[in-house]
């Protein structure tokens, strides 16, 4: 989960560990980066955050470290544009039910599975 604001952070926190997944957090682009092993099969990360590099760069740049993730980007503020994504990332506005979180995380999955 790639967040700045913490309690942000420690909402999708919760509701990803109540589904079961083990959490990894950063609080920008390059600690996501940094902590970005085989471990991780998804990534959740927020648009505006601090630093050189906004959540929209941050999932291109995990797709083309590792074509086969999954990335869901979330966002209050900013909505991306056509071509800001890569094909299979789904965009989730916020605030955001819970049910559609898990929707765009199960289009990620689904999307890299089908890449893969």
């Amino acid at each position: 989960m790639v967040e700045d604001e913490m309690l942000c952070r420690l909402e999708v926190r919760d509701l990803l560990e109540a589904d079961g997944y083990a959490v990894v957090e950063a609080g920008n682009a390059a600690q996501a980066l940094e902590r970005l092993d085989d471990a991780v099969g998804l990534v959740v990360t927020d648009v505006r955050m601090p630093g050189p590099m906004d959540g929209l760069a941050l999932a291109r740049e995990v797709m083309r470290r590792r074509p086969n993730m999954a990335v869901v980007v979330v966002s209050a503020l900013v909505a991306p544009r056509p071509g800001d994504l890569p094909d299979g990332i789904p965009f989730v506005a916020r605030p955001y039910l819970e049910s559609r979180l898990h929707e765009a995380i199960s289009e990620a999955l689904a999307a890299r599975a089908a890449h893969g």
